[in-house]
């Protein structure tokens, strides 16, 4: 019986932790080139071969799956925007290294680095693109991403293709690579300019994930109810001796 309740309690648990991410999701509905993520239960089998160890702990969000589908891309005619289109990701200079994502909305700094809205930079082929004031008039950007000055190319936005199962987020819409390996540089992309592409989110979608979710942190709230009740009965009647 009592492991009945822990069974509902780490169900009830689980689904608090699901139900954070698919809030997350909700919440960068908005956010240009977010990738939602799914939460991920673990396998039946992993549930029985716990129990065979004796394991109490019966339902857990084993892991998150990162949707990396391609959001759709939006027109919004600024110099400084730009979407990717295929596999790939903007490799940008933090202080705590090399980090990537797709969202491609830059500005310049007052040193003339194209830079994030937190202020990383993004890295070309010859390191952070720096443009001079002088030269913006002159500037212009191809879909492969090369940054030409006065008809000439002076450098090329970086574009790394990175190993699905090296990458994790880390917020700020930024993923790392748990690993150096497996990352290459893109070869067959095309950069918009003046576009930015939009989270894959699907707001009708995450709703009816949330509802559905809260359903079963209702239900495991029930059982821990209906043990508790079985509990009460067990303890405190069982064996009474009436006269």
């Amino acid at each position: 019986m009592i492991r009945g309740l822990y069974s509902a309690a780490s169900g009830m648990l689980s689904t608090i932790h699901a139900q954070e991410i698919i809030t997350n999701n909700i919440a960068n509905v908005n956010t240009p080139g977010f990738k939602r993520d799914i939460p991920v239960y673990e396998s039946f089998s992993n549930i029985l071969q716990r129990q065979i160890n004796r394991d109490t702990r019966q339902t857990r969000v084993q892991s998150t799956f990162i949707d990396l589908s391609e959001g759709k891309l939006t027109f919004t005619g600024n110099t400084f925007d730009f979407a990717l289109e295929g596999k790939g990701f903007f490799a940008l200079s933090t202080p705590q290294g090399i980090a990537y994502t797709r969202s491609g909305n830059f500005s310049l700094d007052r040193q003339g680095r194209l830079v994030t809205p937190k202020g990383f930079i993004l890295l070309g082929e010859n390191g952070p693109i720096t443009i001079s004031v002088n030269n913006i008039s002159k500037l212009k950007f191809n879909k492969k991403g090369e940054v030409i000055i006065d008809g000439k190319v002076v450098d090329q936005i970086r574009v790394d293709v990175v190993r699905r199962s090296s990458l994790y987020k880390e917020g700020e819409n930024l993923f790392r690579i748990s690993q150096p390996v497996g990352v290459n540089r893109a070869n067959n992309i095309s950069v918009k300019v003046g576009y930015l592409e939009t989270s894959n989110v699907d707001i009708i979608s995450e709703m009816v994930s949330l509802i559905n979710n809260f359903r079963m942190y209702e239900a495991n709230q029930r059982l821990i109810q209906l043990q508790d009740s079985t509990l009460d009965k067990a303890c405190n009647e069982t064996g009474r001796i009436t006269r």
